[in-house]
C-alpha cells in the first residue's frame, strides 16, 4: 500500500481536516505535530510507513512526512478519506494499526511532543539507557514544559511498552 494512503489513513483516524495541516494558526500548529508524533510512534512500534526522522524543536521531525501533509491536505478532505477507504480496503490500515492510532489520539500534544522526544533520546548514543539524564535534557530543549507533561510522557512510555515499568 503506498506511504500516502497509509498516511490518509492516519489524518482520517486522528479526526484532522485538510484546512487544520495548512492553517497557520496555532490549530494548524498542533495537527501537524500530532500526525509527526502518531507516525513516529508508529514506526517504533512496527508500523513503518517509509518515513525518517531527525530530532528537531518538536521532537522527532521528518520532512518527507510534512511535505506529503500537505500534498494530501492540498487536495481536500475528500481525497484523504477516498486514499483511507483504500488503504482500509487493502487490509494494511486497520486493526492493530488503527487502534494504536486511537490509544495514541488519547493523549494530548504535549504528552505526544514529550514522549517521542524522549523515546528518540533514549535511542541516541549520548543518552542510552540514560532516563534520567534524557529528562533534563527534555527540560533544556523545551523550557517551558512542566513536571506534569514529563510525567505524562512517561505513563504514555510505558504504555506503549517503550520504557518498562
Amino acid at each position: 500500500m503506498s506511504r500516502l494512503a497509509q498516511l490518509a489513513f492516519v489524518i482520517k483516524e486522528l479526526g484532522v481536516r485538510a484546512s487544520e495541516v495548512l492553517s497557520d494558526g496555532d490549530d494548524g500548529l498542533e495537527a501537524r505535530v500530532r500526525i509527526q508524533k502518531v507516525v513516529y510512534f508508529l514506526k517504533r512500534l512496527g508500523f513503518d510507513i517509509g518515513y525518517e526522522f531527525d530530532l528537531y524543536y518538536h521532537g522527532p521531525y521528518s520532512s518527507a512526512l510534512a511535505d506529503d501533509y500537505y500534498l494530501l491536505a492540498g487536495r481536500g478532505d475528500e481525497e484523504i478519506n477516498g486514499l483511507a477507504t483504500l488503504c482500509e480496503g487493502g487490509k494494511v490500515c486497520n486493526g492493530e494499526m488503527g487502534r494504536l492510532i486511537n490509544e495514541l489520539n488519547k493523549w494530548d500534544t504535549t504528552a505526544l511532543e514529550v514522549a517521542a522526544t524522549l523515546a528518540d533520546l533514549l535511542e541516541s548514543p549520548d543518552f542510552k539507557g540514560d532516563l534520567n539524564g534524557a529528562i533534563e535534557h527534555v527540560k533544556f530543549l523545551k523550557p517551558w514544559i512542566e513536571d506534569g507533561n514529563v510525567e505524562d510522557a512517561l505513563r504514555l512510555l510505558r504504555s506503549l511498552g517503550i520504557l518498562k515499568a
